[in-house]
């Protein structure tokens, strides 16, 4: 039987356990380091990219701010307004090619009783609200125009605007005639059809 007898005195050993937390606490903090500093790289790596990306982006706008300027410089505003103008002229023009004289006087003829004459039509090509002036022997025949023209589907049967006067033909006789201006919307695709109203 070996016997092994420790000579180290108790001041040694306590020295030697510190010196190993010591070397633990000290490989932790290095590896936390590490990890830090890893993190910290790609952040610093990340800001340097976005601040790239930022100044090019900047360069393009600065660019984009120049060549608006010298458009702006070479376009006159009455060339703008000269071109508006040709826009708005066009816009009209294809919307009286898509409006059907034939078929909305066919339509309000239908509306129109005897008793009734109608003395001007005219319409707003974008929104097709519709002026309309006549004449009416009396109130009877004009609310009798006035409830066919909103029964009928290609008239929107909203409450029209409505002006009447009663004006005097022939004093001898007595005879007035009721002189009438109105506003309807009217709808080529009449109600209940596609594009109409439900």
């Amino acid at each position: 039987m070996r016997i092994r007898i420790n000579f180290a005195s108790r001041e040694y050993l306590l020295a030697r356990r510190v010196y190993v937390a010591l070397l633990a606490l000290a490989a932790v903090g290095a590896a936390v380091f590490v990890l830090n500093y890893a993190s910290y790289k790609a952040a610093a790596d990340e800001r340097s990219a976005f601040l790239a990306q930022l100044k090019a982006q900047e360069r393009i706008q600065a660019e984009t701010g120049r060549k608006l300027a010298g458009l702006k410089a070479r376009v006159k505003d009455s060339d703008v307004r000269a071109a508006a103008r040709e826009a708005q002229f066009a816009n009209a023009a294809i919307s009286r090619r898509v409006f059907s004289w034939t078929e909305f006087l066919n339509r309000l003829e239908g509306v129109v009783p005897s008793g009734v004459g109608i003395t001007a039509v005219t319409p707003n090509f974008a929104t097709l609200d519709v002026d309309i002036s006549g004449t009416a022997l009396g109130m009877e025949q004009l609310t009798e125009f006035m409830e066919a023209l909103t029964k009928s589907p290609y008239f929107e049967d909203i409450p029209p605007v409505f002006h009447v006067s009663e004006s005097v033909v022939d004093k001898d006789v007595g005879m007035t005639l009721q002189v009438f201006s109105l506003k309807i919307r009217y709808n080529p695709a009449g109600r209940g059809k596609e594009g109409g109203k439900g």
